[in-house]
């Protein structure tokens, strides 16, 4: 199987890895290590490796990157999603958390219509209407359909609801909320304290990768990182059970946003940094602020 790496791509041999010694919090280490030269990031990557984000900006900072996914997706409900897409005069925009989200209206536009038909109607009125993001990922998937996106630089659904206040008003048509069926309530719980009206569309389920067990045992095999990046919560439950069977004593555990930090402690991980928003350039400044914290 081959890892995206950020400066190097190689075939990887597996082997059996070692088991973490029992006892203490994993990431609670009294030696920590000096510097943060690897990182495994617990994300799905691009499948061009030169135009993943996060693999070309840590390389530019000098980190060696490598991304596997701790997840897979299944679409659900993509018909109910197409009815409600092809009426965009019922809305007053769309809400992303992320850019899975924005993947299944492509899917559900291109399976019941044509990519070709959406950009000759639906695009232009969606386009009128603002596309709420969280994260640059997701801003630049709904940019790709052509979309206005706005609040990617949120960090979170707490925040995004604070933009979302700002341009639609209580009374107005609702928001449409495409989501996974792990989502999170912060997003619609924010909506409803503002007294604006949405629907929402569970437009994927969540399980585990069946590769990744095997794609993180080679990993470790041949290269140990000194940091792990988790970039959900539903990444977090799905890698325990294969990370407690590694030694991460020497490693650190690095989250992306409080959510993710929570799920995070909850397994029994000591949380060594948080980044405050979802993208690369974030990531990257919190992990070279925990190793000059360190070094």
């Amino acid at each position: 199987m081959l890892l995206q790496s950020a400066g190097w791509n190689s075939w990887i041999l597996c082997a059996k890895p070692e088991v973490v010694k029992k006892g203490g919090r994993r990431g609670d280490v009294p030696n920590i290590m000096d510097l943060i030269r690897r990182v495994l990031l617990l994300r799905a990557p691009r499948e061009d490796n030169e135009h993943d984000p996060y693999q070309q900006i840590f390389a530019e900072g000098g980190i060696d990157a490598t991304s596997i996914s701790p997840l897979s997706f299944d679409f659900l409900n993509l018909e109910e999603l197409y009815a409600h897409i092809t009426h965009p005069e019922k809305y007053s925009g769309l809400v992303f958390s992320s850019a899975r989200t924005v993947q299944a209206v492509e899917k559900c536009v291109s399976r019941f219509s044509s990519l070709e038909e959406w950009q000759r109607t639906l695009q232009k009125d969606w386009a009128a209407l603002p596309t709420y993001t969280v994260g640059t990922a997701t801003a630049s998937a709904a940019r790709d359909l052509g979309l206005t996106a706005l609040g990617e630089d949120a960090g979170s659904a707490v925040n995004l609801v604070k933009v979302i206040k700002e341009g639609i008003t209580p009374g107005s048509k609702p928001l449409l909320i495409p989501r996974g069926e792990l989502a999170r309530e912060e997003l619609t719980k924010g909506l409803n304290q503002a007294g604006i009206s949405y629907e929402v569309d569970t437009v994927y389920q969540t399980i585990s990768s069946p590769t990744l067990e095997g794609n993180v045992e080679r990993y470790f095999e041949t290269a140990v990182p000194n940091a792990i990046v988790f970039f959900s919560p539903s990444g977090v439950s799905f890698s325990a059970d294969v990370l407690k069977r590694l030694n991460t004593a020497d490693i650190r555990f690095i989250s992306i946003g409080p959510t993710t930090t929570a799920a995070m402690e909850e397994q029994g991980y000591t949380v060594a940094a948080t980044a405050t928003k979802p993208n690369p350039e974030t990531l990257l400044k919190t992990i070279l602020e925990l190793r000059d914290k360190v070094s």
